[in-house]
């Protein structure tokens, strides 16, 4: 995806109606939201990487969620994580998305970015984007790890407010995504209030990512925080497994 201005991120992103794709993976039995890591395209995928990370909760593997596209932005690729669970849910119940993003990685416009799904009460479908870069930035204390880590807040009501005007109806939940597709020919943009280690782009790590939707809070450090109980690091990849896990078209994703 090119990279975005702030004023960018705010534009309306029609998709068309809604597809039906096979494959879908079912949430576990336990219910809950469950993170599938996953990507597609040349040089681009998103896995869980232990020892990369701020401290678990449990455990020592200090797992973090790593997106990488090393190749040019304009190739069609992208790091993808698509997350279950809140399909059918009035889009006014999610309140609170965030993340902590190692500062060695790049924080841009565009990516990684949090793609929202809602459809209108016409059948309408749009995209709300939500940028790294223009974020509510906090920088966190010094981690053992050796890196900074820099938290990032979003309001998802305000951005689905402004990114649906015309819409009918109530919204609708149709589908969640943090996407990567800014390439290693961007460089990072510092963000506000949070330091930049280096200004190479291509990859970023992510930590303590944070879901708030119907008065509950999902916070992920690593694999084993699905609800489900899914630990695998990385769901498979390419482009027919990531409109399966979404159950939309990949063209809703935007990436350029």
């Amino acid at each position: 995806m090119k990279r975005r201005s702030v004023a960018a991120l705010f534009t309306l992103v029609l998709i068309g109606g809604l597809a039906a794709w096979p494959g879908t993976p079912a949430l576990g039995a336990s219910g809950g939201l469950v993170l599938h890591p996953s990507g597609f395209g040349p040089m681009s995928y998103s896995a869980w990487k232990a020892q990369q990370g701020e401290p678990d909760s449990s455990g020592n593997s200090s797992q973090a969620l790593y997106f990488q596209k090393m190749t040019s932005t304009t190739t069609n690729a992208a790091g993808v994580a698509v997350i279950k669970g809140l399909e059918g849910m009035p889009a006014s119940e999610l309140t609170g998305l965030a993340w902590d993003h190692r500062e060695d990685g790049h924080c841009g416009a565009g990516a990684p970015r949090w793609d929202v799904f809602v459809q209108d009460a016409a059948g309408r479908s749009y995209t709300v984007f939500l940028g790294c870069n223009a974020a509510q930035h906090t920088q966190l204390p010094d981690e053992t790890s050796g890196y900074g880590w820099c938290h990032d807040t979003f309001d998802p009501q305000t951005a689905i407010s402004a990114q649906t005007a015309g819409a009918t109806g109530p919204l609708t939940i149709s589908g969640l995504a943090i996407v990567f597709d800014e390439g290693n020919d961007i460089p990072n943009p510092p963000p506000a209030m949070c330091g930049q280690d280096q200004f190479q782009g291509g990859f970023v790590y992510l930590d303590n990512i944070t879901v708030t939707a119907d008065g509950v809070t999902h916070v992920w450090q690593d694999a084993s925080d699905n609800g489900n109980g899914q630990t695998d690091v990385a769901d498979p990849t390419g482009t027919n497994y990531v409109q399966g896990l979404l159950g939309l078209p990949v063209s809703v994703l935007n990436v350029q």
